[in-house]
């Protein structure tokens, strides 16, 4: 911030002219003020008129979507009956185009490494179901989920799992 001497105009510079300049507006200083003390980004290109219409600074969403795989389980299971999926992002919201989940095996018809997530029910909020029809015993895959927010933040999942009627069930 300038001295208050130079604001006064009593402040010498290097060929000894007294300078004078104006004061730091209110704005000024409480743009500094923030930037110091809490080190975020200032929203600069907010517009008030539109609010719905985010700026990059203060509402930036730069957290990933949150993305689960709740059936098959990781590793062993004694059958597969269905897939079940849950999503959701707390701030833009899901951009639900960017839905993937791909199968490193045939599936209802679609064969290995195909998007079966157009095959998916929606079941309540933020939670997608694929029923088989035909309920797996006998298999080792592997699914990747991904799902992106409407900023662009990627959340992905690759699944590891085997099926056999040989385990036991909890």
């Amino acid at each position: 911030m300038p001295p208050k001497a130079a604001i006064e105009g009593k402040w010498k510079g290097p060929d000894g002219k007294l300078i004078k300049v104006e004061p730091l507006s209110d704005e000024d200083r409480r743009t500094l003020v923030r930037w110091i003390d809490l080190g975020c980004p200032i929203d600069l290109d907010y517009n008030p008129a539109k609010p719905n219409q985010r700026g990059k600074g203060w509402m930036l969403d730069d957290n990933r979507p949150v993305l689960t795989i709740t059936e098959p389980a990781a590793g062993p299971n004694s059958t597969l009956n269905r897939i079940l999926i849950g999503v959701h992002d707390y701030y833009t919201g899901l951009d639900m185009d960017s839905f993937q989940v791909t199968a490193d095996f045939p599936l209802q018809d679609i064969p290995t490494g195909q998007n079966l997530a157009p095959k998916f029910q929606h079941l309540s909020q933020g939670v997608y179901e694929l029923k088989l029809t035909t309920p797996i015993t006998q298999l080792k895959g592997q699914l990747k989920v991904s799902i992106k927010d409407n900023e662009g933040n990627l959340s992905e999942i690759v699944r590891d799992f085997s099926v056999s009627r040989n385990v036991a069930t909890k």
